[in-house]
């Protein structure tokens, strides 16, 4: 254990106060779904030793094998199962180091950073968990008979992008990363994400130069004039009903997220738990 996650930030009191009583239930219990996500992190080790084989030093390890199906599978399916529990743990990781500042942000009242920040949690803990059961589900699925190879390319297509995707300058198809919004869509379907794709898109409005971030500054009328202008105060903490409603989005997608974060680190775990029992038993 860390001694580092031992300092994990709490939230304040007044934003507990505020949740006691709310009404919808990713919000009133977001502070406990914040602490699930912290009991992982604390159990997590600060450094992870990733035993990485790119395409030349594969090549020698299998040269260095006995060249039978079953030993051919147990090689690559070993690595790929070494680059899966780097990416989760990479995921995890990344997920942490937004939540950590987004709830002392919160903390003091701040709504703009903490919002920009769940949103880019929301994008993540939607792809993790997406590819979560994606690994759940193929691993459920494959056999390993003694007297052939398994390669399943589009398997391997797939941790490449997890890995190494990204949308900057023109990258080769394989490394294209796929736009979060199609994940994030595709998961608002389940009755479980109910209220997601509502939340993320308001989380992106305050987070680009729009209405909504500029509406957290408003604070009250002070005076109308006789021609019907007014004279607004604008209020660099200004807690009227557009802050309680970013309060709201930011809640919800810090609950959300912090429970899919764990789950999807424990979902990734035990698939590939899955996959190594199979290897080790030949099924």
């Amino acid at each position: 254990m860390n001694d580092n996650n031992l300092a994990f930030p709490q939230l304040a009191q007044w934003i507990c106060d505020y949740c006691k009583s709310h009404n919808e239930p990713f919000i009133k219990d977001s502070g406990k779904m914040v602490a699930y996500c912290f009991e992982l992190d604390q159990l997590l080790p600060e450094k992870y030793g990733w035993l990485f084989s790119d395409v030349e030093s594969f090549k020698k390890k299998i040269e260095n094998i006995k060249k039978t199906p079953k030993e051919i599978n147990k090689a690559f399916w070993l690595d790929q199962a070494r680059n899966i529990e780097a990416y989760s743990t990479m995921t995890f990781w990344r997920g942490i180091e937004l939540l950590k500042p987004a709830i002392r942000c919160l903390n003091i009242h701040e709504v703009i950073t903490p919002a920009v920040l769940v949103r880019s949690l929301l994008e993540l803990s939607c792809v993790f968990l997406t590819n979560a059961n994606y690994f759940d589900d193929i691993f459920s699925q494959l056999e390993f008979p003694d007297n052939k190879i398994v390669i399943v390319p589009e398997f391997e297509e797939k941790i490449v992008k997890m890995i190494w995707g990204t949308r900057v300058g023109d990258p080769c198809d394989y490394l294209k990363q796929t736009n979060v919004l199609t994940y994030i869509q595709k998961l608002s379907k389940s009755p479980k994400a109910k209220g997601l794709l509502e939340t993320y898109e308001y989380l992106c409005d305050v987070a680009h130069p729009n209405f909504i971030g500029n509406m957290r500054f408003w604070s009250h009328v002070e005076e109308v004039l006789s021609d019907g202008s007014q004279r607004r105060v604008i209020s660099k903490f200004a807690n009227k009903e557009c802050t309680h409603e970013i309060i709201d989005k930011i809640l919800w997608a810090m609950g959300w997220s912090s429970a899919v974060l764990r789950n999807g680190h424990e979902i990734t775990k035990n698939a590939i738990h899955q996959l190594l029992t199979k290897l080790k038993e030949g099924k």
